[in-house]
């Protein structure tokens, strides 16, 4: 086992790139060059899957490098599992590779895995720098084992448009008629999407074949319509939805992180909902290639900047540049310590994509519509309402919410103040990964279908950052993702100023006492199951 740095294999890779006339570019899934990559992507995958090099895992085996992101805790139901970290982390390498000689390969790969394994940032100002090394090592190994020098990840350009952009693409869902040559990018363990990208009907067409993801939680307007890059998405977020105030105030690297990137984990479902089974789904390459597009994209724009701080969330220039956290292998087995600053530039990795179809932020007039501006509201009661000990339950449940004693209605037609009204969620803890996202929806009518865009929807949770073995997000703040460290219970906040004022001024709702919905989108029966606990529920002016 070699040990080198990346600076090295960057200087030499950089090197080997000034001679072209062009970096090599990331190619659109769904162009000409894409189908070529997609195509040596699925050789690569399946020399990666051989199952002589994955037990024990090889470092560029399948398992490995699927490991690099995260570790299940029950491997043997991946999807549903929490994840392996610390003293856990080492035992399991230590059932895995055993106590091999020293100067062994068998013992280089477990030097690699102990260094490599369970190392993903999430919730971090490091997110988009960690993925984008990531991808760089992963894609050096997929050109190896594709034989295919030129090899370049291709990148699924989902929310480019309303329609088939927002499906899988058709390589990662066809089942191949030989049952002896299975097509390796098709994986079994994927959640429900809906009929259009619109998703006005029910969560409940397969993705596989052929569902779409909602293009209103999919799509990156509002990532890129950001300028500054930090404060980073925190534990104090459990919600990524545009129409909650905080997100708003997240900053590139969190707004990237919430919306597009954990909504697609999510919507896709199934392995790619849980982060400790996400890197075990072929399609999650193709996602962080797009994700790293659009980090690209934000690199490139004018005035996009790096405005450094001093805390956790959004570190000094030093501390972040400077960072070093994990390693990674590259195509030869060699074990590489990162520092994960020097990922800022894709140019320095050799490789770029196509800039002239990069996204652009949206113009002016739609960034206005992102922004919550203060408003007037009439007739809202002026006091908290508050219930607590809540159980979301398959099937969805409602909790209802009364006014305080002491609250005073106002006159209708009399501007109210404050301006505005937030629906609070305290103390959310998951405790099994429910088949389709969480929606939230206010007042909603007894046997009325939960759908996206009713009058009563307000948001969706977003629970791809939470941890099964502990219930909460996990945390960074040791530079690794510990159940032991994680929030004892996140918050959610949405906004429900304009959704209560339009409810009645339509007459839908009438003052009083307000209903709280949390229930997937139709993809689900009534049942026993608990998916989340939730402390409280405040809905206050």
């Amino acid at each position: 086992m070699i040990v080198g740095t990346a600076a090295a294999a960057v200087t030499l890779l950089s090197a080997s790139k000034r001679a072209c006339a062009d970096l090599l570019k990331r190619p659109d899934i769904a162009s000409a060059a894409g189908k070529t990559m997609v195509d040596l992507y699925a050789a690569a995958v399946k020399a990666m899957q051989d199952p002589a090099i994955n037990y024990p895992p090889q470092p560029q085996s399948w398992t490995f490098q699927a490991y690099i992101h995260a570790v299940p805790l029950n491997p043997f139901d991946p999807a549903d599992s929490g994840g392996v970290y610390s003293s856990a982390l080492k035992k399991r390498v230590d059932q895995i590779y055993g106590d091999p000689a020293p100067g062994t390969k068998q013992a280089a790969w477990k030097q690699a895995a102990l260094a490599c394994w369970a190392t993903c940032e999430h919730a971090s100002p490091y997110f988009t720098t960690w993925h984008r090394w990531y991808l760089f090592y992963f894609e050096r190994i997929c050109r190896k084992m594709s034989g295919h020098s030129e090899f370049q990840l291709p990148y699924w350009n989902y929310a480019s448009d309303n329609n088939s952009s927002l499906q899988l693409p058709e390589q990662f869902r066809a089942v191949s008629p030989d049952l002896r040559n299975p097509n390796v990018l098709f994986f079994d363990d994927r959640g429900l999407g809906f009929a259009d990208g619109s998703a006005t009907g029910p969560q409940n067409v397969a993705m596989n074949d052929g569902g779409f993801m909602p293009y209103s939680l999919t799509q990156y307007g509002p990532a890129l319509s950001a300028k500054k890059m930090f404060p980073s998405d925190n534990s104090a977020n459990a919600t990524g939805d545009p129409t909650d105030p905080k997100y708003l105030g997240l900053g590139f690297t969190g707004r990237l992180e919430c919306v597009p990137h954990d909504n697609v984990h999510g919507y896709v479902g199934g392995w790619m909902q849980n982060v400790p089974s996400a890197a075990g789904d072929p399609i999650f390459y193709m996602h962080h290639s797009q994700i790293d597009r659009l980090y690209a994209a934000w690199e490139a724009e004018t005035g996009a900047s790096y405005n450094w701080g001093s805390s956790d969330s959004d570190p000094d220039e030093t501390t972040w540049k400077t960072k070093k956290m994990g390693a990674f292998v590259d195509e030869n087995g060699r074990l590489i310590g990162v520092t994960l600053g020097d990922a800022i530039d894709t140019a320095s990795l050799g490789y770029s994509y196509s800039y002239d179809a990069l996204p652009s932020p949206p113009p002016s007039d739609v960034i206005s519509l992102l922004t919550i501006a203060p408003r007037q509201i009439a007739g809202l009661k002026l006091a908290a309402m508050e219930t607590h000990d809540i159980k979301v339950l398959n099937g969805g449940s409602t909790v209802t919410l009364q006014p305080a004693a002491r609250a005073e209605s106002i006159n209708p037609g009399v501007a109210a103040s404050p301006a505005s009204h937030t629906l609070t969620l305290k103390g959310i803890k998951l405790l099994r990964r429910p088949p389709a996202p969480l929606a939230v929806f206010i007042n909603l009518p007894s046997g009325t279908p939960p759908r996206l865009h009713n009058p009563y929807y307000v948001g969706t949770l977003n629970l791809f950052n939470f941890d099964l073995s502990s219930g909460g997000i996990m945390d960074h703040s040791d530079d690794d993702m510990h159940p032991d460290h994680a929030a004892t219970g996140a918050t959610a906040q949405f906004d429900v100023t304009d959704v209560l004022t339009q409810q009645r001024a339509k007459g839908l709702w009438t003052g009083g006492a307000v209903t709280i919905t949390i229930s997937t989108i139709g993809a689900d029966t009534p049942g026993t199951i608990t998916y989340i606990t939730i402390d409280s529920a405040t809905n206050t002016p």
